[in-house]
């Protein structure tokens, strides 16, 4: 990846569309021999949670304090028996106990925070069940050889795909599709309406002529139908088809080459704190802040060179000494080239900030 093209696109964002030939083949069946495919991960977890209680009567759905706002208020609109646990997401707590808060009849929704955590799952028959979130996780070891009763996963945030969510369980589980799932032709255009966003966006990156907001405005508005949609969608055929041809790529090559490089480079400072955790993999370069104000100038100082980062997650509220968190893309996207801007501007941020 050249100069040229970091300065017209950045490092960052949702996907353009790739050509699955240029990516490591990944054998998901080798890891995970059963699973369902879901148009997105929050109709998976949704699956999930209806068979359940149609098993047994689920008294409570427990979330942890911090998670992505969209989903949460996504899942209190469609289960009313929601509460919440407290968790610290940048720091793995060997201490929590499920049994703590949860009683028998709950279901537990655990996160495997950025791939790194990894959950000491009671084994006794008075537990509750557990469902574990792999979206920020995606083939971590944690994700891998998860002790939870079901997982899922967004797999959008992983995969170059228009959408797609995947659940399986490691217990064996039966998750099989049931006949709730309907068929709701007005959603498939969302999945059409994304695939033009990344079309449009990869001709970006080769053709002058495209105006980047078009692509953005489609992507703005497919995200707020998202959230307005609510039920469990049938999968078209072909749509199955291409999500499993990403499904099976080894993402977490290019990410965890990446991350060891750029960890080299970055200069130790007093300002924020990188998670990693070198016998795991991560979602990407994670940074996290005690001050807003800090977090905010960073933020600011890495878009004016082209790097776009996300927060995950915006408007949680954490008793917790580090509050604010920060993730830069480091995926198949990128080199170390790329890595060595990141590095270098986020040296160039600590320094004018002695």
């Amino acid at each position: 990846m050249n100069t040229i093209r970091h300065k017209k696109i950045g490092l960052g964002s949702f996907f353009h569309e790739v050509n699955p030939e240029t990516l490591i083949n990944y054998n998901i069946i080798d890891k995970i021999p059963k699973y369902e495919l879901f148009y997105t991960g929050r109709h998976a977890i949704k699956h999930l949670i209806e068979l359940i209680d149609k098993q047994q009567k689920i008294s409570t759905i427990w979330l942890p304090n911090y998670y992505c706002q969209h989903v949460t208020n996504w899942l209190k609109t469609n289960f009313k028996n929601i509460s919440f646990y407290s968790i610290d997401p940048f720091f793995e707590e060997k201490s929590f106990n499920i049994i703590d808060f949860a009683k028998k009849d709950d279901v537990v929704i655990l996160n495997n925070f950025w791939g790194i955590f990894k959950y000491n799952i009671p084994t006794t028959k008075e537990k509750p069940i557990c469902i574990e979130d792999h979206s920020h996780g995606w083939l971590s070891d944690s994700c891998l050889n998860s002790q939870a009763d079901y997982c899922f996963a967004s797999l959008r945030k992983t995969l170059p795909i228009p959408l797609g969510g995947i659940a399986w369980s490691p217990k064996q589980n039966e998750i099989s599709k049931n006949n709730s799932i309907i068929d709701k032709d007005p959603f498939y255009q969302i999945w059409n309406i994304i695939d033009n966003a990344m079309k449009l966006k990869a001709d970006f990156i080769t053709n002058s002529s495209t105006d980047k907001n078009k692509y953005l405005s489609l992507i703005s508005k497919t995200e707020e139908a998202l959230h307005n949609q609510h039920d469990v969608l049938k999968l078209k055929n072909e749509h199955k088809e291409y999500i499993t041809t990403f499904l099976n790529k080894d993402y977490n090559f290019y990410k965890s080459k990446n991350l060891k490089y750029i960890l080299e480079k970055i200069k130790p400072n007093k300002h924020f704190k990188l998670i990693c955790n070198e016998s795991n993999s991560s979602f990407g370069l994670h940074i996290i802040f005690k001050d807003r104000k800090k977090f905010e100038d960073f933020k600011l100082h890495l878009i004016k060179n082209i790097i776009y980062p996300s927060e995950l997650w915006p408007d949680n509220i954490l008793n917790t000494e580090f509050k604010y968190m920060m993730n830069i893309h480091i995926d198949f996207r990128y080199d170390f080239k790329d890595m060595s801007h990141i590095a270098n501007q986020i040296n160039f941020w600590t320094i004018n900030k002695k």
